[in-house]
């Protein structure tokens, strides 16, 4: 192996450690109201769309996603997480499902059995009196393409150990436009919807969210971005835009929108949606985001990436419909794990703070933050 890849490898250790796919160990069984749904192709706008997967060599391009109805009339769409890749290095390392553990590579190329929303906790334990969504529908949107849901492109690499060339289906934008198409038929109009998403599914929930409140503009709405904070290098967005022909969403972006590291999607999500709410978590030291940030160039990226998140919040927190909950430590991603019910910053419980976020009059719905949090619990290498 070249030795910088070697170097690349040790980074995606870091980098994918909770980013949202759980260990493969058993096949996925539809139980407790879930329902797998394997989609048709679909034509939308005189296109044919067919969902997939990644393509990526020795894995299955099969795509399905989840759904529950639920007995109260309120819908989560759940955008699942899972790496992401963008060039030759990068592509050229998946997670396929064999791999033992999270980190055996930079992206999630292909369904594994544990994208079965019956292992999750967080959000998804249905059992659990303080979960605020507990009675909902859900649909679960697995993630298997590598463009943070955000991808409609057939992108050629070259492998840079053999030179061999190779392509990625970066279908995931794509693979929602399906999701959402059998949602609209088969799902009435709710009264409150929870767009959220973890990890790379934070950057789903937030390019798809102008396409949900289209197809369902009735009643309240809350976008909850769960460690996606969009600090990211001019050089990443470059190469981002190529590889997965990314778009911005058209209802708030103009189409010749110049995308620069300052451009703040979830910002521009507030202001144009003013009568919705807008919600963000991270740990203040998160290593999997500080760590995809040094794989995009930035030096000195664990210093960096909490200096710009920390400014980026500081700048959404003026908009009268956004908060934030930073918390503190390096973890990543809390939506699906047992620590939604356990974690307080601010002197606020995470599970009380969405529920205040998704009531009425959002009473108690306030930033939060935790006390002292800035000082790095281990030493910054990267």
């Amino acid at each position: 192996m070249l030795g910088g890849l070697r170097a690349w490898v040790v980074l995606a250790a870091l980098a994918l450690a909770g980013c949202g796919a759980a260990r493969a160990d058993a096949p996925a069984e539809a139980q407790n109201g879930w329902v797998q749904i394997t989609p048709d192709a679909t034509r939308l706008d005189g296109r044919l769309y067919e969902a997939t997967c990644s393509h990526a060599a020795g894995t299955d391009p099969a795509y399905r996603f989840w759904f529950r109805r639920g007995t109260l009339d309120g819908l989560v769409v759940f955008f699942d997480g899972g790496g992401a890749c963008w060039d030759d290095v990068t592509c050229a390392i998946p997670r396929r499902r064999e791999a033992e553990r999270d980190d055996d590579g930079f992206y999630k190329a292909e369904l594994i059995p544990s994208d079965n929303p019956n292992r999750f906790s967080g959000i998804f334990d249905l059992d659990n009196p303080r979960n605020p969504v507990r009675d909902w529908s859900f649909v679960y949107v697995p993630y298997c393409t590598g463009d943070v849901h955000s991808g409609s492109n057939t992108a050629r690499y070259r492998d840079p150990d053999t030179g061999e060339p190779y392509t990625i289906e970066h279908r995931g934008a794509d693979n929602f436009r399906v999701v959402l198409h059998w949602l609209k038929d088969n799902f009435p109009q709710p009264e409150q919807i929870l767009v959220a998403g973890s990890s790379a599914g934070a950057y789903g929930a937030s390019t798809h969210f102008p396409r949900i409140r289209a197809a369902f503009p009735r009643g309240r709405a809350l976008m909850l971005g769960d460690a996606g904070q969009g600090v990211m290098t001019q050089e990443f967005l470059d190469q981002r835009n190529a590889s997965w022909r990314f778009a911005l969403p058209r209802e708030v972006f103009a189409r010749n929108t110049v995308l620069t590291p300052e451009v703040d999607v979830v910002g521009r999500l507030a202001a144009r949606y003013p009568g919705d709410r807008f919600a963000q978590y991270t740990t203040a030291h998160d290593i999997t985001q500080s760590s995809f940030y040094a794989l995009m160039g930035a030096e000195n990226a664990c210093l960096a990436w909490t200096a710009n998140m920390t400014t980026a919040l500081a700048q959404r927190q003026h908009a009268g419909n956004f908060r934030s909950y930073l918390a503190s430590g390096e973890t990543h991603s809390i939506l699906r794990t047992p620590r939604f019910y356990t974690e307080q910053s601010g002197g606020a419980p995470l599970a009380e703070w969405l529920a205040a976020a998704l009531s009425a009059n959002g009473a108690g719905w306030q930033n939060r933050a935790c006390e002292n949090c800035m000082v790095r619990p281990t030493r910054c290498s990267y």
